[in-house]
């Protein structure tokens, strides 16, 4: 099975680095590993060309691209859809590191279930608090559910938990998805700008959709997602984006549902409840505007829902 890797990179070199070099130690090779630099400057070049050689010797072709287009996480990786070549596209995060047999179990769950069109493998979770996790089922925010991997009206998702087998799923993490090359016909939505919040839920939603039931999470293919600070937006953009783009892939996704849209606010209701509970038990000047910054974004959102439910997310990208 030919294997394309795409990672989109931006301002994380070490990241990048200790990814490239985790995927040159698979027991399983990728056909090529493709990197889309959003980077202003291309600031990963060097560690891409560093691992060329290393890639080349174990049968990898490694290509870098610079995006000239624009820094966006949807074009660099509908980019990288056109640039690759492979029967299996896998597009990873730049901040993950893989387990030697990673790509080996992705490729052993396609033949184990024909009916594939995507998988993802299983990134280790820490330690959850049962309290906090029922509360944010209860406000319908991202929280893990035993043997589920689904979307939620909300815009949010659950993830399994102690994950023992493989399962269907309705959404794969942007941190690492593949996909059979005849299912990406549907491409990344380029509305949602810079990091574009939301983009793994909309895509793979989409293709669920599309292909009910053969979407999959196998356990046996398990990585690191370090969710790494370095390159990612602080402050009143990625939480303005947050409610902007949520609410507008609510509509695309559920379309005008009045019990969506009652659970997509009590969601943000939630949300400003968690935001309270946290400058609670750790108070300072961050965490109060945090709270003003969540509460000023819901109302922005609100205030221009009719242009957001008929799609026009313009007026706000002109602002990031």
């Amino acid at each position: 099975m030919d294997f394309s890797i795409v990672i989109t990179t931006h301002n994380r070199n070490i990241d990048l680095a200790e990814c490239l070099n985790s995927i040159i130690k698979q027991t399983f090779v990728p056909s090529e590993i493709i990197i889309i630099d959003n980077s202003p400057v291309n600031e990963a070049k060097k560690a891409a060309i560093s691992f060329k050689a290393p890639a080349e010797s174990v049968g990898a072709k490694l290509i870098y691209i610079g995006n000239s287009k624009e820094n966006s996480l949807t074009a660099a990786r509908n980019l990288g859809i056109i640039k690759s070549s492979g029967e299996i596209v896998l597009f990873l995060d730049d901040d993950v590191v893989l387990d030697r047999n990673y790509l080996k179990q992705i490729a052993a769950t396609y033949d184990s279930y024909p009916d594939a069109v995507g998988v993802q493998g299983y990134y280790r979770i820490g330690k959850i608090s049962s309290l906090g996790n029922w509360l944010k089922k209860i406000f319908f925010l991202y929280h893990y559910e035993k043997n589920y991997c689904r979307i939620l009206r909300s815009v949010s998702a659950t993830y399994p938990y102690n994950l023992k087998q493989i399962i269907p799923c309705q959404w794969l993490s942007g941190a690492n998805h593949s996909w059979k090359r005849e299912a990406v016909d549907i491409i990344y939505d380029e509305k949602l700008k810079k990091y574009s919040e939301g983009e793994d839920l909309d895509f793979s939603y989409r293709l669920y959709k599309k292909y009910p039931g053969r979407l999959y999470i196998t356990p046996f293919a398990k990585l690191e997602h370090k969710a790494s600070v370095a390159g990612r937006a602080v402050g009143r953009e990625p939480i303005f984006m947050n409610e902007v783009y949520g609410m507008y892939l609510f509509f695309k996704l559920f379309g005008y549902d009045k019990l969506g849209l009652m659970i997509f606010a009590w969601s943000r209701i939630g949300k400003i409840m968690f935001a309270f509970s946290e400058a609670v038990a750790d108070f300072s000047a961050a965490r109060i505007g945090q709270i003003i910054l969540i509460m000023r974004a819901c109302l922005f959102s609100m205030r221009h829902i009719g242009r957001i439910r008929e799609g026009d997310v313009d007026f706000f990208n002109r602002r990031l």
